[in-house]
């Protein structure tokens, strides 16, 4: 099982993503063999795939912008088949453009099933929709408009709130602001948002050894985070709770 040694909810730019799980750059669907990995990324600033949050249950779009989806098709497949295929896979949501937002590792719960939805020419098509949800599940920030209670809610409220959305991030860009705040929903207070133990003071200035970024010193922390400078790939800011207890650093 691959460990990438990120924190739910941690923010990545797009070659750190592609650095991290040893993927490609482009797509919402990305294999890597290195890693044995499929990441999947569910981008509403885009407003082409029609993915939603309904009963804690990621409805997820497959592959394909154009014409009727095909479930053994590329990376379709791949995700059709988890928990069996022993590809991880990993889950990044996109709520402002360029800023990914790590929400664990997923696992398919129901079987696939089609929907209608619009492809890249507007037309109407049949396209395959996946339920997901992390494994664990987790409190990750979530696109607010997208969130619905059950099927009963979204069928209530949920006809037009893909062009509503698409409509804040026009009137969001054209005023300059970084988000439309009233999209997201704040993570519940749960047992996993009390202080996180503290980073011992003493590791600062410290070499050690990540099993992806290689050798490195530290040189900063910041509640339960660790910064650290590596010779290869400059400036990362690390779980220290996690990558400790998932062996990914050792300190030289």
């Amino acid at each position: 099982m691959f460990e990438p040694g990120l924190e739910i909810g941690q923010i990545l730019k797009n070659s750190d993503l592609v650095e991290v799980f040893k993927c490609g750059n482009m797509g919402g669907m990305r294999r890597s063999k290195t890693t044995n990995t499929l990441v999947i990324i569910s981008d509403y600033t885009k407003g082409l795939y029609h993915d939603k949050w309904i009963g804690g249950v990621l409805h997820y779009t497959g592959m394909g912008k154009h014409g009727d989806q095909d479930i053994n098709w590329a990376q379709n497949a791949t995700l059709a088949a988890c928990g069996r295929n022993g590809v991880d896979i990993h889950l990044f949501e996109v709520m402002d453009a360029g800023e990914y937002v790590y929400c664990g590792r997923i696992e398919l719960v129901n079987k696939p099933y089609i929907d209608i939805q619009p492809g890249e020419d507007g037309t109407d098509r049949k396209v395959w929709m996946f339920p997901i949800r992390p494994v664990p599940d987790n409190d990750v920030k979530k696109p607010g408009m997208f969130v619905f209670k059950d099927m009963d809610d979204y069928k209530t409220r949920g006809k037009d709130v893909d062009a509503e959305y698409m409509k804040l991030l026009a009137e969001r860009k054209k005023s300059g602001r970084k988000a439309p705040e009233k999209t997201l929903l704040p993570a519940p207070v749960t047992a996993s948002d009390t202080p996180k133990p503290a980073v011992p003071p003493q590791v600062v200035g410290k070499r050690l050894n990540h099993k992806i970024y290689g050798e490195g010193t530290v040189i900063g922390i910041a509640g339960g985070i660790i910064v650290v400078s590596f010779d290869s790939v400059g400036e990362k800011k690390l779980g220290y709770e996690i990558c400790i207890k998932n062996g990914l650093i050792a300190f030289l």
